[in-house]
């Protein structure tokens, strides 16, 4: 019984080792990938912490900027409107059509999971 409580924990022990933290401000700038198509590595952050701000840079010149919040496993955002110069909504209204967007650690992996656009895994180097 010692033993294999032993092994247990050496298990546990190794796999805590090989866990990376992501920082709320890259859990948002995937999550904005996954939703919008985008390319990590081309969003900016603005301001970090608990409600992170993002943006990025479209092809065509449009300048694009997001909040995020992370709820529990759940991220939710909202955009900046260009023309009203306001914040949008929060796009938490999953029963009119949102999206639910999730995420999860696995060892080095952040995993990105949008009920309409997919899934996708992300390591520290796509940051």
């Amino acid at each position: 019984m010692l033993k294999k409580g032993l092994s247990l924990v050496l298990l546990a022990s190794s796999a805590s080792a090989h866990a990376v933290d992501f920082s709320a401000a890259e859990i948002c700038k995937a999550a904005i990938a996954v939703e919008m198509g985008r390319d990590t590595k081309r969003m900016k952050t603005h301001s970090a912490g608990d409600g992170p701000s993002i943006s990025y840079q479209r092809d065509d010149g449009d300048r694009f900027k997001y909040r995020c919040r992370i709820e529990g496993d759940t991220v939710v955002w909202r955009t900046f409107l260009n023309d009203t110069r306001e914040w949008g909504r929060w796009r938490n209204s999953y029963s009119a059509g949102d999206a639910k967007t999730t995420f999860i650690l696995k060892g080095d992996r952040l995993v990105i999971s949008n009920d309409q656009a997919g899934s996708k895994n992300f390591t520290k180097k796509d940051f």
